[in-house]
């Protein structure tokens, strides 16, 4: 079970509080970015910092959060589906990068027979993560729009890469012990792994866009407009471009 790690706020007096769980980089970072500008609007961001994401989309749904930043198009469509929530996407801010590290392997055609490769268990990410495998040509793992796979839908492993799907929180402490791992943008950024250094990289794929999310109920709250106006201003696109260096893609 994912823990808040912190609250950040102003606690203004006679402002109207906000509540938005996010994961700490690069989330958290662009919501306090956002902060002054917000306070400036009457409305104080409480951002509530969560380690892993696996409550986030559930305290929105109950009405504990009022938003959440965290999250991709797909992750949120089986989300709703497998819950019947009406979370919705109300604007995309930047796409991070996915992609394949190795501590003692520096390309891929250096990857060995069996090597112990660790995935992330979530129906979204390991769907994706094997359609990356596939797209290199290490197995063959046919995936249609829509679709979640698993590893028990691999058809062809020529290399016998063994295949291990574990929690997403986990991979960035995996690194060691498997010898490649599939790493989140925010993984890598928030251990000072540059993504530069990826053996391969999924980067500026729009399918993946990072959204504010919100209940669709909230649509017409004035601090979810305030919000996603600030997080679509010229000077969050410009943060994001000079703070992250380019390894993110701004998505607006």
């Amino acid at each position: 079970m994912s823990v808040s790690r912190t609250l950040r706020a102003l606690g203004g007096k006679g402002m109207t509080p906000l509540r938005v769980g996010a994961t700490p980089v690069p989330h958290a970072e662009i919501l306090d970015h956002v902060r002054g500008r917000l306070s400036a609007q009457g409305i104080d961001l409480r951002v509530e910092i969560f380690e892993t994401y696996d409550e986030l989309n559930e305290l929105v749904a109950e009405g504990k959060l009022d938003a959440n930043f965290f999250q991709y198009l797909p992750f949120l469509d089986v989300f709703n589906r497998e819950t019947r929530a009406d979370l919705v996407p109300v604007v995309p801010v930047h796409i991070e990068p996915f992609g394949l590290y190795a501590n003692r392997i520096d390309c891929l055609d250096a990857i060995p027979d069996h090597a112990e490769v660790a995935l992330p268990s979530d129906p979204v990410n390991v769907t994706r993560a094997l359609a990356m495998l596939d797209d290199l040509g290490l197995i063959e793992c046919p995936v249609t729009v829509d679709e979640v796979a698993t590893t028990a839908d691999v058809t062809a492993n020529p290399r016998g890469l063994l295949l291990k799907e574990v929690s997403s929180a986990l991979l960035g402490d995996l690194r060691d012990d498997f010898d490649v791992v599939f790493l989140f943008g925010n993984q890598a950024m928030g251990l000072g792994v540059d993504t530069g250094t990826a053996l391969y990289c999924d980067r500026g794929n729009p399918a993946y866009a990072e959204y504010l999310v919100a209940p669709r109920w909230s649509m017409g709250n004035p601090g979810i407009r305030a919000l996603a106006g600030a997080l679509q201003s010229e000077s969050t696109r410009d943060f994001i471009r000079t703070a992250y260096a380019g390894q993110l893609v701004v998505a607006f």
